[in-house]
């Protein structure tokens, strides 16, 4: 029995690494094949991508997005195992950041109190656009995947009109809020660098919490077996609608807080831009990684370093802005197309 259980895991490990350098190959190969149709040299491009997400100059610009990425993806781990396709990360961190970034206009004054009522608010906010899709797949029987995607753009289009109407900032003659309270600033710990607490906090001990959360205690074991199926979750008497619930909530609380500290630490308002498509990047990487935190770090940390090393090669190459979007896109194809796999 423990020689099975070895052997399944070491099967998911190697399931998961031979994934990673499928994505890897096929990314590169992506933006090869859209440098070429851009008239840039390939290699040349791959290079400033590879300089601008992994050199050490550009070390703490990758893990302030990786940061994001991680939290999302951490908290999608639980869904995902539980065969909950949530697809609406992006979305929930939306609303995060709008959360976030409106009640901390009203906090300030309140110092470091305010920050974790700012961070569990906008975390709140991502819990309850998760839970909606979460209800409806339960009462409903809809299709999360669909409604989850659906509700992102409903998020983005809400945000649109809070940030040009209620929330806009009368000072500005762009759709952004105001700042958030100076005292609720997450100040950056190194000089020269936008390295904030919220960030070496997630890096360090979000994957430990994950290793505690499914490798060492019930939960994880009861995420397996409703994965499993819904004859062996009535067999162990475990309620399927409860965790679909309940692994809404949790990814979308994860989100939410991400949002949060996107204001908190990096922008210190909202804007329309405060995702850069993080909740769609998180996907893969928890797709790929599953419950394995090293995995999820490594993976998050890669794709953060990408992301960010597009971006360096945009300004130097001269590569469309537009390559980002299409390598979300296509992260995102391929993991509905896990999803379609494993489903």
């Amino acid at each position: 029995m423990l020689r099975s259980a070895r052997r399944i895991k070491s099967y998911n490990m190697l399931n998961n690494v031979f994934l990673t350098l499928l994505f890897l190959i096929i990314l590169t190969t992506i933006v090869g094949l859209l440098a070429l149709m851009t008239g840039a040299n390939p290699l040349d491009v791959l290079y400033w991508i590879l300089w601008g997400g992994f050199s050490p100059q550009q070390i703490p610009e990758t893990l302030l997005r990786a940061s994001p990425i991680l939290i999302i993806a951490s908290g999608l781990a639980v869904p995902y195992m539980a065969r909950v396709w949530n697809i609406g990360s992006e979305g929930q961190l939306i609303f995060g950041a709008l959360g976030a970034a409106w009640i901390g206009i009203h906090l300030s004054g309140w110092g470091s109190f305010g920050i974790l009522i700012a961070v569990l608010f906008g975390g709140l906010c991502g819990l309850i656009w998760a839970l909606i899709p979460g209800l409806l797949r339960v009462y409903r029987g809809s299709n999360e995947v669909l409604t989850t995607l659906m509700m992102n753009y409903i998020a983005i289009y809400m945000a649109s009109y809070l940030l040009n109407g209620p929330l806009k900032s009368r000072a500005s003659l762009f759709p952004e809020t105001d700042l958030v309270g100076r005292d609720l600033w997450l100040d950056p710990l190194f000089p020269g660098t936008r390295i904030h607490a919220g960030i070496l906090i997630s890096l360090a001990l979000l994957p430990l919490a994950i290793h505690i959360l499914f490798g060492r205690s019930l939960i994880g074991l009861r995420l397996r077996i409703i994965g499993a199926g819904e004859v062996q979750a009535r067999y162990f008497k475990l309620s399927p609608g409860l965790i679909v619930i309940l692994s809404m909530i949790f990814s979308g609380f994860m989100a939410g807080v991400a949002g949060s500290l996107e204001v908190l630490g990096v922008h210190h308002r909202a804007l329309p831009t405060i995702s850069q498509g993080y909740g769609y990047l998180a996907i893969p990487v928890a797709m790929i990684s599953g419950p394995s935190a090293p995995m999820l770090l490594i993976a998050s940390i890669g794709l953060g370093g990408v992301t960010n090393g597009v971006t360096v090669a945009q300004m130097i190459v001269g590569i469309p802005s537009g390559m980002m979007y299409i390598l979300q896109g296509f992260l995102l194809i391929m993991a509905l197309i896990i999803i379609k796999i494993r489903g």
